[in-house]
């Protein structure tokens, strides 16, 4: 189970987020609860042995009637909690789905507009869902380009530049093969830079390197001007430190993106970024190629989301 703060505390910012974007509504009659486990705990009162959600088992409750009170909350995301958990089954049993990946994906040198587009529609449920979590980041850099085209134009000669800011596990553990892949479908050459805190140092394969820190401005003398700089699922409004490097990208001329998870998250770094002065290049908008698969949250049981879900742009 995940780091949960407190029950009337996970309430509280579910209520906080239901009033930013509300849930849609979920009339699924209940799927009961499994047999009793020690190992779990109930999640509204801390009692065990506890009973885990029969479709799920996402969530575990001592008896109905707490069951019964944390409906409202887990209803809408139980799905998604049965998803998260055949995704890791799945991908567990598939460690070479990133050649599947490649297998599938279109010969043609064009950014597709779609996961459909570019996955087809013959898939399994979860086997979709893994695929795109693994190129979520690689084809949202390969759109982004696309629409970018008039602020990083083409060049026939030049290798683009690409600094990834806040770069942590998820954007080191993807394969190579499928950065290149967003550099096949645009027809360029990509050198790219992951900045973050939590990386080692080093290269990380053919074009790809490691720099540990956070990102700022002055790394430019020593790793080169990028033509464009993105920052995945970053939290601009979680963090104090990136009022530094906003101010320091805000009217550098080096577009940067930013993808957010939720809707409303994507409006408030917005506003953000629009009191410090930066200019939008595209306004905070669904991003095609956002992660199908659900990401559970740390603290809260019953919230979940998806990589990249919104994308903007900003100079």
């Amino acid at each position: 189970m995940p780091r949960l703060l407190d029950y009337v505390g996970q309430c509280a910012e579910l209520e906080k987020m239901a009033r930013l974007e509300p849930r849609p509504a979920v009339e699924a009659a209940s799927p009961g609860l499994a047999g009793p486990s020690a190992d779990l705990a109930c999640l509204v009162c801390g009692a065990g042995p506890a009973r885990p959600c029969g479709y799920c088992r996402g969530v575990a409750y001592c008896g109905d009637e707490h069951r019964d009170r944390d409906a409202r909350w887990h209803a809408p995301v139980c799905a998604d909690l049965r998803a998260i958990a055949d995704d890791l089954a799945f991908a567990a049993e598939h460690p070479r789905l990133a050649d599947a990946l490649l297998a599938r994906a279109p010969s043609s040198a064009a950014v597709p507009t779609s996961w459909a587009d570019y996955l087809g529609a013959d898939l399994a449920a979860s086997e979709r869902r893994c695929m795109t979590d693994l190129a979520t980041r690689p084809l949202t850099l390969a759109h982004v380009l696309t629409l970018l085209s008039e602020h990083v134009p083409k060049t026939s000669s030049e290798v683009c530049e690409i600094h990834i800011m806040a770069a942590a596990r998820r954007e080191r553990d993807v394969p190579p093969a499928l950065w290149s892949e967003a550099g096949r479908l645009l027809g360029r050459r990509f050198a790219l830079t992951l900045v973050g805190p939590e990386l080692a140092p080093g290269d990380l394969g053919p074009g790809i390197r490691a720099v540990p820190g956070l990102y700022r401005r002055d790394l430019w003398q020593r790793l080169g001007r990028p033509a464009l700089v993105i920052g995945y699922d970053c939290g601009l409004l979680l963090y104090p430190t990136w009022k530094q490097t906003m101010l320091e990208l805000r009217g550098s001329g080096v577009p940067f993106v930013i993808t957010s998870y939720r809707g409303w998250e994507a409006a408030g770094e917005a506003r953000v970024l629009k009191a410090i002065g930066a200019v939008p290049l595209l306004a905070p908008a669904l991003n095609p190629f956002a992660s199908l698969s659900p990401r559970r949250s740390t603290t809260i049981a019953n919230d979940v989301a998806r990589d990249n879900a919104y994308l903007s742009a900003w100079r």
